[in-house]
């Protein structure tokens, strides 16, 4: 074989190898980038977490799964899932939010969010009766879910269970009347045991998604100013 072909020969192998390596390096910075978008830390429901994007194509899917929805424009953020107490007693950073999105002297406060509403989740076959969704209007991000839902479902509690691992346990207030708490990079989410009369009982499951909450109060102050005296009005 002659000198120069055995020359170009090296070259354009040494140029494959060169193909090779860069495509697989390539491969390799994509898919740990899918990975890496995919684990948010947080919570979900039907894939709805703290990084979706609430779109038009997200509430077409959303509306496929839990039934059509009524939307409510600029909606109050109340975060009280059990009782007036639980938050302050328990979970001083949420009941802080939840009175920085609230009025002190019982006046409705509406915030830039969108409320979906879900109240034929049962004809789809899911056992709840009321879904809501609020996502914050110019962002599209969510910043609450709720569940609620009349009936025990075992499953919905064992799936949190198996998913998210253990959680924090609350007896509080009348008999049967529980909470189970998980807490995912800052992120909550609460699961409700509430008796009501005659024996009956209703299940409540919210996810705050906090960092969404935080950005909806922090312009709202800058906009508005200090809060008045709630026993003044100054």
């Amino acid at each position: 074989m002659q000198p120069n072909r055995r020359k170009s020969i090296r070259v354009l192998t040494a140029l494959a190898c060169l193909i090779l390596l860069a495509a697989c390096g390539s491969e390799t910075d994509k898919t740990g980038s899918r990975s890496a978008g995919d684990q948010t830390g947080s919570f979900t429901f039907f894939k709805i977490g703290k990084s979706t994007l609430i779109s038009g194509s997200v509430r077409g899917e959303l509306g496929n799964i839990l039934g059509d929805a009524a939307v409510e424009r600029r909606a109050i953020v109340n975060l009280t899932i059990n009782n007036d107490t639980f938050l302050r007693e328990n979970f001083p950073k949420l009941d802080r939010m939840n009175r920085e999105l609230n009025s002190e002297i019982g006046l409705k406060v509406m915030h830039p969010v969108t409320r979906l509403m879900y109240r034929y989740a049962r004809q789809k076959g899911l056992p709840y009766d009321l879904v809501e969704i609020l996502f914050e209007e110019n962002s599209k991000r969510p910043v609450l879910i709720r569940i609620h839902y009349k009936t025990e479902n075992p499953d919905t509690l064992q799936t949190l269970e198996d998913k998210y691992g253990s959680s924090r346990n609350f007896d509080w207030g009348r008999e049967m009347a529980s909470s189970r708490v998980w807490e995912k990079d800052g992120d909550y989410l609460l699961y409700a045991v509430i008796p009501r009369r005659g024996n009956k009982v209703e299940y409540r499951i919210a996810i705050y998604f906090t960092a969404a909450l935080e950005a909806l109060i922090r312009p709202e102050e800058t906009a508005q100013g200090a809060k008045p005296n709630a026993k003044t009005g100054f």
